[in-house]
């Protein structure tokens, strides 16, 4: 097996997708963590007559997304050793699947599986989209990234509203299995006073359910310029809050995301973001971009206005997703995703924002690559920086 760089390899897989074979999916839905589709469908292509595993794991931990392209030179294969990631059929690295939790087969008090209420994303983060709609699609100004509608009427695979009274018994059963150690929470967009009083009522029930003060992990809801808002999101008893932003550039974000970007401008997120750290202190904010659909300068330069503000990044590495609008584009190189990256590891690396791993950590999910950079760059650069941008992905 050759010398791999796996942060060069993630993102590798990001871009160009994997596919498996028979042996390699052996025991996906059964013994393994599948893909229930609680948000988007982040493969090349649909599958829905075939389990595919969530994520997976490579050799050093790192938590890779599984984006199924049954044409991606990338595979995943079986030995007399286990599981493995080739290239053109060579064996490149190591690599496992994900348990699957016990509670996906457990029922809800009013019947209803527990696992199309919630999911777990990466290892460790119990994640509820409270809504599965997003009314900017009903007048043609959804994003054009997101699959979010799409993807639940391709798939159907969890409830498009949860009951509150669910998602407690949901998470503290999931939480006993000592698996979980964050939630994160999200939904479309809808009526911002009515999504202010599910997101706390769920927090609430959690916290209840936990039986803890505070819910380590973070919440995803529409921003909001209203500090009293804000407080009560705090005040429900959540470690972080993140807004997605999407798209750093004005002019990018007008085009790409139209109908959010009627309700809520670029000046507006920023704002609403000083103000929630402001209020729930430095770290526990969170921007959250989608990666690759603007140049590398302008979202660097979000990074650091960010940074600056005293937030956090959550940057997805962004694929065509069927049925969004970019159906059929092609994402930038993992070369362009790494060499972008590690910039902005650099910034965060070197600025005095707490990381907020309390909240969301590398193990949460597959599907970006900021924290994998920093807990190999931290406190190394800019040696291992070089290091890293010089050492071959395969």
């Amino acid at each position: 097996m050759c010398a791999v760089n796996p942060l060069k390899l993630k993102a590798c897989l990001l871009v160009e997708g994997i596919d498996a074979g028979p042996e390699a999916l052996a025991g996906v839905g059964t013994r393994f963590k599948e893909q229930n589709h609680g948000l988007f469908g982040w493969d090349m292509v649909n599958h829905k007559s075939l389990d595919m595993p969530d994520d997976f794991v490579l050799s050093d931990g790192t938590v890779v997304q599984f984006r199924y392209n049954p044409s991606s030179s990338f595979r995943l294969e079986t030995s007399g050793d286990g599981l493995y990631v080739s290239y053109l059929g060579e064996q490149i690295d190591d690599a496992r699947l994900i348990p699957r939790p016990q509670f996906y087969d457990r029922l809800t008090s009013d019947g209803n599986p527990m696992r199309k209420i919630a999911q777990i994303g990466g290892e460790d983060c119990f994640f509820v989209c409270y809504q599965n709609y997003c009314s900017h699609f009903g007048r043609g100004e959804q994003c054009n990234f997101c699959n979010l509608v799409p993807t639940k009427k391709t798939y159907d695979a969890v409830l498009s509203r949860k009951e509150i009274h669910e998602i407690g018994e949901t998470a503290a059963a999931a939480f006993s299995e000592g698996m979980c150690k964050h939630i994160l929470l999200t939904g479309g967009c809808f009526s911002h006073e009515r999504e202010v009083e599910v997101v706390c009522d769920i927090v609430g029930v959690i916290r209840e359910a936990l039986e803890v003060d505070t819910v380590p992990g973070t919440i995803l809801p529409s921003a909001t310029l209203q500090e009293d808002d804000i407080r009560r999101y705090r005040d429900a008893g959540i470690g972080a809050i993140g807004y997605s932003m999407e798209i750093w550039d004005e002019a990018y974000y007008r085009a790409i995301c139209p109908g959010k970007a009627r309700v809520t401008s670029h000046d507006d997120f920023l704002k609403a973001i000083g103000k929630a750290v402001q209020i729930f202190g430095p770290g526990r904010v969170y921007g959250v971009f989608v990666m690759g659909l603007e140049p590398r300068t302008t979202f660097l330069e979000g990074v650091r206005e960010l940074a600056a503000r005293g937030a956090n990044v959550v940057p997805f590495v962004w694929s065509p997703n069927p049925g969004s609008r970019l159906e059929g584009h092609r994402a930038p190189t993992a070369e362009w995703y790494m060499e972008t990256i590690l910039e902005a590891g650099e910034i965060f690396a070197r600025c005095d924002v707490p990381r907020g791993d309390e909240n969301h950590c590398y193990r949460c999910d597959g599907n970006s690559m900021l924290h994998d950079i920093l807990r190999n760059i931290e406190g190394t650069l800019p040696e291992k920086a070089t290091e890293m941008t010089q050492a071959p992905a395969t």
